[in-house]
């Protein structure tokens, strides 16, 4: 109901409402255009150039002014398919949109500004009036060379994050990932699962001979034999320098072990080209998934029963067993020591050199740096225990003339307890002995007294083992036993 105008009023109180112009949804229409991500193309039905909004002016460096009107092809863009093939004129996608009728996209590179080239998405969606009569096309063009930026970024994280870079196939980490996954399936249902840990066989030699270079690509042939063997839920990953690892899903031990031994023997007739032909072996370690065991328990059983496998000679798989592996004649039984309670084993006989230490370094670390002197030295392992105990031959020569050389025999324990107190506080710490005894040879054995604290040195240094207690809190227990 319209308001009574009153003799009082004057016109200029009345509101005048004045209808809407038709610039306004212009003015609302560019707007959207010049701030949509993507470009945004109107052609008629004769594929002339009706809008072209700003972000396309911006991603192909050409002006609404200089194409509207224009007949739009693909070689007015420069467009090619994913694969960088022009497209013909005669092959238009827009063509294509308004013989069909139907909306259409695909993905295409276009010359943007400066000659670039851009990776775009295309979708060409055809406008049809009420009537029926086809008045055109509305052309969306995504730009998504960011998007695939991003994606190759993260395959280059991925691949940085989870895969060896040398060899391609798993690094530590994401193996110790997938093992906690393996040992929860496991605890939860009768999932089995086993791990083969190999070794290459005199891999030193092979650096030594030829160069690190050649060794690497010694590496990668191994780890691609390694994978031919491998199923797609199993794992292939690199553990450190020459050792590989293999967790193999639904398999038991005699199905690990069956499928090392076809490893071993398909490498022993694969001649390596980078190698003059020449083949190499390997050694093998196999352990079966026990519940109750953690990762160590059971990356340990596989890898003593590797460094059985390299006691017996090398290029052989051993099974992995819960017991000493070997007897020990010469030990005795076991004994409690001075430093907090560990009880170690008796050794028979009278060593050369003894010395006891507690660090804050887990056990796993320093078994880890073990193995890398055991491997850069080619010290012999001549005894192991499948937890704690390894006995080794070390050689050692004179400093001062090196074709004076001799063996000492080195024992080396680990136990790991949790302390309390004010010095190890309430924590796990791991705790060594080094015995060394001697070799009985001529020169030797009358210098091996002033020569094993020298063969002790070269243990400690890679156990991390030194003299500075703030750090690593090194306890040593007992005084170097004299003669």
């Amino acid at each position: 109901m319209s308001t009574p105008i009153n003799s009082n009023d004057t016109i200029t109180d009345i509101p005048v409402i004045i209808p809407p112009k038709r610039i306004l949804p212009d003015l609302f229409r560019k707007c959207l255009m010049d701030n949509l991500r993507d470009g945004i193309i109107f052609v008629d039905s004769q594929h002339r150039v009706m809008v072209w909004s700003q972000t396309i002016e911006v991603m192909t460096g050409m002006s609404n002014s200089k194409v509207e009107g224009a007949r739009l092809t693909p070689t007015m863009l420069g467009l090619t398919d994913d694969n960088g093939i022009a497209i013909p004129d005669d092959q238009d996608p827009i063509a294509a949109c308004f013989v069909s009728r139907k909306k259409i996209n695909g993905n295409y590179r276009l010359i943007g500004r400066s000659g670039r080239e851009v990776k775009v998405e295309i979708t060409i969606a055809p406008v049809i009036s009420d009537d029926g009569e086809l008045q055109g096309a509305v052309i969306f063009v995504h730009d998504s060379s960011i998007q695939i930026d991003l994606q190759r970024q993260l395959r280059d994280l991925y691949k940085f994050s989870m895969l060896d870079p040398l060899t391609q196939v798993a690094n530590r980490a994401e193996f110790e990932r997938v093992m906690d996954e393996y040992i929860r399936a496991s605890c939860n249902s009768e999932f089995k699962f086993s791990l083969i840990v190999c070794d290459i066989d005199f891999f030193k030699q092979v650096n030594d001979n030829y160069n690190h270079h050649i060794g690497d690509q010694t590496l990668v042939s191994f780890a691609g034999l390694l994978k031919k063997f491998v199923r797609s839920n199993d794992l292939v990953a690199r553990y450190g320098g020459e050792e590989f690892v293999i967790l193999c899903a639904d398999c038991d031990l005699k199905s690990a072990v069956q499928r090392a031994e076809e490893i071993r023997v398909a490498l022993t007739k694969t001649p390596q080209q980078m190698l003059d032909g020449k083949c190499i072996t390997a050694s093998f370690g196999v352990s079966e998934y026990k519940k109750g065991d953690s990762q160590t328990d059971f990356f340990v059983q596989a890898d003593t029963a590797l460094l059985r496998a390299k006691e017996l000679g090398r290029n052989r798989v051993v099974e992995a067993s819960a017991n000493v592996i070997g007897d020990f004649p010469d030990i005795e039984s076991t004994e409690e020591t001075s430093l907090a309670g560990v009880r170690w084993r008796k050794l028979k006989g009278r060593p050369l050199f003894m010395e006891e230490y507690g660090t804050s370094t887990p056990l796993p670390i320093i078994v880890e740096k073990l193995r890398c002197y055991i491997i850069e030295t080619e010290a012999e392992i001549r005894r192991a225990d499948s937890v704690d105990f390894v006995s080794l031959y070390v050689e050692c020569e004179d400093q001062e003339n090196f074709s004076k050389k001799g063996t000492f025999i080195v024992d080396i324990e680990f136990k790991e307890k949790t302390m309390e107190g004010e010095t190890f506080g309430q924590r796990k710490n791991t705790f060594i002995r080094l015995t060394v005894r001697e070799g009985k040879k001529k020169w030797f054995a009358v210098n091996a007294v002033e020569l094993a604290p020298q063969a002790v040195k070269e243990i400690r240094r890679y156990l991390m083992i030194n003299d500075d207690a703030s750090k690593l809190q090194i306890a040593p227990a007992t005084k170097p036993i004299e003669r």
